[in-house]
């Protein structure tokens, strides 16, 4: 699969106002031209090629630009900004909580359907498994916003962590090598 380049405007914008970075220093650090900047922002919205989101990733080291990248590029772990929930360590725990149970009360439900024969399920498990699904991925996106409060109470990004604990991870088998 080929990864091709997106549109990172509204992310890249946050992330300078946020800094207050120069986007010509910008430019400069990650070493594209002064105008590239200005095209991934601007009103024409260049998209960015998955080598440049890489270096602008790793010189903003900011979880939220990095996640919004992933985002963009990949599909996952967009950074929760909606306007209801906050965002501290607490709120996030307790959201946490709450998201992990509904996920276990559409779990019980989905086991009994996956101990079944995949070419027997009725309309009705699949949509139990659908459910259960839905579950699953807003107990990912909680836990994900909880992680995300964890690093910023350590100011740390979560690519700090990842670097921290990488090693530790491959040796237990959570990922390959390099």
């Amino acid at each position: 699969m080929i990864t091709t380049a997106r549109v990172l405007k509204k992310p890249l914008n946050r992330w300078l106002n946020k800094t207050g970075i120069a986007k010509n220093s910008f430019a400069k650090a990650i070493g594209v031209s002064k105008q590239g900047p200005t095209d991934w922002t601007g009103s024409k919205e260049s998209p960015v090629t998955p080598d440049n989101a890489v270096r602008i990733a790793d010189f903003a080291n900011d979880t939220d630009l990095t996640m919004s990248i992933i985002y963009e590029f990949f599909g996952i772990f967009r950074p929760m900004d909606g306007d209801t929930y906050r965002r501290d360590l607490n709120a996030s725990d307790g959201l946490r909580e709450l998201e992990e149970n509904e996920r276990d009360q559409a779990k019980t439900l989905a086991q009994r359907i996956l101990l079944k024969q995949v070419h027997k399920l009725t309309k009705k498990d699949f949509e139990l498994l659908l459910r259960f699904s839905k579950e699953q991925a807003e107990a990912v996106f909680a836990n994900i916003q909880y992680l995300n409060a964890l690093c910023e109470v350590q100011n740390i990004s979560i690519m700090e962590l990842f670097d921290e604990f990488m090693p530790v991870w491959q040796e237990a088998g959570y990922f390959g090598g390099d």
